[in-house]
């Protein structure tokens, strides 16, 4: 397993899921910056010493080029974190990758890949398959669609949720992959 001692994540998309993977991330070092527009999430992310940023582009602000990792499973969520003048897009440095653990369609994932990559950023999508309880104990099953170079800077993040992980072609590939599943 790759090591992710204070690699710096953001992190968007605390649900059920959501929470375990987030936990499990910072249990082994990562330094998180996350935000929620539920005031009893960040009550809890602010109770678990999280670092909670006000706005997803204040994320881009604090972890530069590093990871992102969304989790979100509605586009609108996806939409409400993603455009706007204080969303990921408009504030996204050069370098940084985004680790897509949530469902939407191979169409979205290549249309958000696109504009993530005009800004000079990079996309996986990378569907988490799993319960809560599989992501709290670091079972949840993930296949990857993306740059092989993408994936391989990712391995790091996704072995400490998962112990199933495919690498499954290009972008798109791994949301095609847990749609035929």
């Amino acid at each position: 397993m790759g090591e992710i001692r204070d690699v710096p994540v953001g992190f968007l998309g605390l649900g059920d899921v959501g929470r375990p993977v987030l936990r499990r991330l910072k249990e082994q070092g990562a330094a998180i910056h996350a935000t929620s527009r539920s005031p009893a999430l960040r009550y809890k992310m602010a109770r678990d010493a999280i670092d909670l940023c006000g706005t997803p582009g204040e994320i881009n602000s604090k972890i530069k080029n590093g990871l992102i990792v969304l989790m979100l499973s509605q586009q609108r969520l996806i939409d409400a974190f993603l455009t706007g003048e204080d969303g990921l897009l408009a504030n996204l440095t050069p370098g940084a990758l985004i680790i897509d653990l949530g469902q939407t369609s191979a169409d979205t994932t290549r249309m958000l890949a696109a504009q993530v990559g005009e800004k000079g950023a990079h996309w996986l999508d990378a569907p988490a398959l799993g319960t809560e309880q599989e992501a709290l104990e670091g079972n949840l099953t993930i296949r990857v669609g993306g740059r092989a170079e993408d994936f391989a800077r990712a391995m790091p993040l996704l072995e400490a949720i998962s112990q199933d992980i495919r690498h499954v072609g290009e972008l798109g590939a791994g949301q095609e992959a847990v749609a035929t599943a």
